[in-house]
Parts: C-alpha cells; sequence; structure tokens
C-alpha cells in the first residue's frame, strides 16, 4: 500500500512557473476543446473529474507520456492535489488530441517496474515540465538512471486506461 504524502499547504511553496502556467490554464483548456488542439494535444490532455470530498468538477490540463495505449500523468505531491481524485479506478473524462473520452485512472505504486517506466517516458516526453518538477540530468539525451529512480520515489505516477470513444463521448472536442 502507498503511503500518500502531504499535498501543497501553501501556495506560496509553488514555484513561480508552475503557478503561472496554472493561470494560463483556462486559455490552455480552450485551445485543447478548439479545431486548434492540434497546437498542444500532442503533450496536453485535459482531465475532467470530480472532486473526492467536495463533489465539485476540475478540468485540468496536463502533461502525459503515452506508452502501449496507457497515458501516464506525473507530479510531485508538494505541488499538485489533482491525483488524489484519480485513485482506485476513478472514472476520468479526457480530451486527448482533439477527442473526448473515459478512461479508468489508478496510482501506481512508486517503487514498481511500471511506475519506473511510465516516469520515464514522461520525463524524455515532457522536457520542459520534467524541468519545472524533477532534477534529473542528462547527458548526450540520455536521462541519468540515479536521478530517475531518486525522482521515481518523491513522485506520483497516475496510469490512465482510456476507453474507446463511443457515440456520446468519441465526438471532436
Amino acid at each position: 500500500m502507498q503511503t500518500i504524502p502531504p499535498g501543497p499547504s501553501d501556495a506560496s511553496r509553488i514555484p513561480f512557473r508552475i503557478r503561472m502556467l496554472r493561470a494560463a490554464n483556462p486559455l490552455v483548456r480552450r485551445l485543447l476543446t478548439s479545431r486548434l488542439h492540434f497546437l498542444l494535444s500532442g503533450d496536453l490532455l485535459i482531465a475532467a473529474f470530480r472532486g473526492r470530498v467536495s463533489g465539485k468538477r476540475f478540468a485540468t490540463p496536463l502533461s502525459y507520456a503515452e506508452v502501449d495505449g496507457r497515458l501516464y500523468l506525473c507530479t510531485r505531491p508538494d505541488v499538485a492535489n489533482w491525483w488524489r481524485n484519480m485513485r482506485g479506478g476513478a472514472s476520468v473524462e479526457i480530451t486527448w488530441r482533439g477527442r473526448r473520452t473515459t478512461a479508468r485512472a489508478s496510482v501506481i505504486e512508486s517503487s514498481s517496474d511500471e511506475a519506473l517506466l511510465g516516469f520515464r517516458s514522461f520525463l524524455a516526453r515532457n522536457p520542459g515540465t520534467a524541468s519545472l518538477l524533477y532534477h534529473v540530468k542528462t547527458s548526450r539525451g540520455e536521462l541519468d538512471e540515479a536521478d530517475v529512480r531518486r525522482e521515481v520515489t518523491r513522485s506520483v505516477i497516475v496510469r490512465l486506461e482510456p476507453e474507446p470513444p463511443n457515440e456520446s463521448m468519441g465526438r471532436e472536442a
């Protein structure tokens, strides 16, 4: 059983660049649901979910990596809380590559091989986001394995398993 780390308790502890990206979320959401989604949808998706406590609906743009049809989302628990609503097979609506569908979400044990695979793929696919959240060196384009193994234990890795689009959800966003 994975221990749930504490979430961000003070917004001032969140890096300034991340706070600026969050301020742009409404614009990013609009772009990702427009005909111009292709400008960002190779790197970002929108995850829409209900808060487990509040029941409020959230729609958050997130970086992702795709591996064998599964999507991996990564964050640090001291920076974000969205992942808490994706535990235990939660249903998440995603807008991904211009289409809406649902996905099953699971938080993966950070010591697992799958977490390492998802995290490594995320770092390679999203170097900008990775540089904001993690301390992983690269040499000749290769990630430093010791840094990757250290940082994955400080991270939350979420696996999304998209369901095939159906009539009601599969239309263009």
